[in-house]
């Protein structure tokens, strides 16, 4: 896929004057919406979406007609049920719906005001809530080596046997000289998940990244999440073997059980970003935030859609954060984003290890449009939902719950805060939570792990963390956890 499209790019390359005349000289018609028929190309910003009961869903396509019509699902039982449609915001090219309690996966079907059905493929999973009470930690086998600043991200795949999940991690660095000097990596591993959560044995990959990375941030398309018809890994930005921050973004494309082609540099960012806050949602990935190649944290936010051939098609420069903000976290939700924590002041590369520095509590916001991905309006200040500054933790979206654990934070006791999420809205976040720490498992006080979460086949809710500083001992640590 990504192959495919460097061949053409540098075939039409050649015999073009600039980038944005190839890309339209060498474009193979293989787009949906280059056709004027009527038709549903995406669910949700994917080709075959997965689904939870209650979820706003966005359809896009053309032919809908002006007034709004209906929009079913198989049930359950086997009989359609139909989805709330939001009559309001329905246009010729897109509606939005509630998905339905009953709905099961197959056939979602657009009937117009005038009669025509027009049809897509969706695949639902239950929702169960998730209890932060029985939150409990497990060692899950280490990690080959032992790094900070890993790209970890997870793919969820329906498959013909049921479902899998797989998770890619890539770069991050090992200290060579006390906490702001690292050796970045390119090394590339995949593990499946079973069932239960548990992850197995790392594998290393004979395709690695062209460059060292550490830092950076990591995303992963399919066609169940994006535009993507396969699926592709994306590493973007982080720092060189020199400290400093990259504009590149790395991808390579994917199958289940690991990577399978080289990695090509793909639409680099508009400018260099390291410890960034990432986020994919709606076939969109979202980066805000992150140092620049000095170090200093940055407004910037940046927005790109994944293509049918697994490119991005283009970072677009969306408003700035009110303020600058690094080694934080963020969510994507319906209608709104948000950034909380991080750090202000220049850093060295992952933040460091200063207890003096200043850390942010604050939180920030903005509306984006579902349709577009796009945001509708400036970043305000938002409810400093942190009960302290904090910094180079993970956060892990559980859809109705948000964690984050680790980081650098005063009293270091919290190890794990939690944050409820209630449409647009989300709660302060409060703890500590859960059973058990990772500490008490051994793995001491995290700074700056990589976290990743994920479903099962009946919704349940995954999440691992990996790697990090313990901050007692200031070493490095290879350990993984999981719930």
């Amino acid at each position: 896929m990504l192959r495919n499209w460097l061949t053409r790019w540098r075939l039409c390359a050649a015999a073009t004057a600039s980038i944005s005349t190839a890309l339209v000289a060498c474009s193979d018609g293989t787009n949906p919406t280059n056709s004027a028929a009527a038709r549903v190309d995406y669910v949700d910003g994917a080709i075959e979406p997965i689904l939870v009961p209650g979820q706003l869903a966005v359809i896009e396509g053309f032919g809908f007609d002006s007034v709004s019509g209906t929009v079913t699902l198989r049930g359950s039982s086997g009989a359609e049920v139909t989805a709330l449609v939001d009559a309001a915001s329905w246009t010729n090219f897109s509606a939005r719906i509630t998905v339905p309690a009953g709905a099961a996966a197959g056939p979602l079907t657009l009937t117009t005001a005038g009669g025509r059905q027009l049809t897509a493929t969706v695949h639902i999973l239950p929702r169960p809530a998730f209890s932060t009470a029985a939150l409990t930690w497990q060692a899950r086998p280490n990690f080959p080596r032992a790094p900070v600043g890993v790209a970890l991200a997870p793919a969820e795949l329906p498959t013909s046997a049921g479902w899998g999940v797989t998770l890619y991690a890539a770069g991050g660095a090992e200290p060579v000289s006390g906490d702001s000097a690292f050796n970045a990596d390119s090394s590339v591993y995949v593990v499946k998940a079973d069932p239960a959560g548990v992850v197995g044995a790392w594998t290393r990959q004979s395709s690695v990244l062209p460059a060292r990375r550490a830092f950076a941030a990591a995303a992963v398309a399919t066609r169940y999440n994006s535009r993507a018809s396969g699926m592709a890994l994306y590493v973007i930005g982080g720092i060189d073997t020199t400290g400093r921050a990259q504009a590149t973004v790395l991808a390579a494309d994917l199958t289940s059980d690991g990577v399978a082609s080289v990695f090509v540099p793909i639409e680099p960012l508009p400018a260099p970003i390291a410890g960034a806050i990432a986020v994919v949602r709606r076939g969109r990935v979202y980066v805000m935030g992150g140092t620049d190649s000095a170090g200093r944290p940055q407004r910037s936010v940046y927005v790109g859609r994944v293509g049918l051939d697994g490119r991005i098609d283009g970072w677009y420069v969306q408003p700035d954060l009110p303020a600058p903000r690094a080694y934080g976290g963020g969510i994507v939700l319906n209608g709104r984003a948000l950034v909380f924590g991080g750090l202000s002041d220049s850093t060295g590369p992952g933040g460091e290890l200063d207890v003096a520095t200043p850390r942010l509590a604050t939180t920030d916001t903005a509306r984006l449009s579902p349709v577009s991905g796009f945001f509708t309006g400036s970043w305000g200040p938002g409810t400093a939902l942190l009960p302290a500054g904090r910094s180079q933790f993970a956060t892990l979206d559980l859809a109705d719950v948000v964690l984050l654990i680790g980081g650098l934070y005063p009293g270091g006791t919290a190890e794990v805060l939690a944050a409820t999420v209630n449409g647009d809205s989300l709660g302060p976040f409060a703890g500590p939570v859960g059973s058990n720490t990772i500490a008490g498992l051994g793995g001491g006080t995290l700074i700056g792990p990589a976290g990743a979460a994920w479903r099962d086949a009946d919704g349940t809710r995954h999440g691992v963390v990996l790697g990090g500083f313990d901050l007692a001992t200031r070493l490095r640590r290879n350990g993984v956890w999981g719930f």
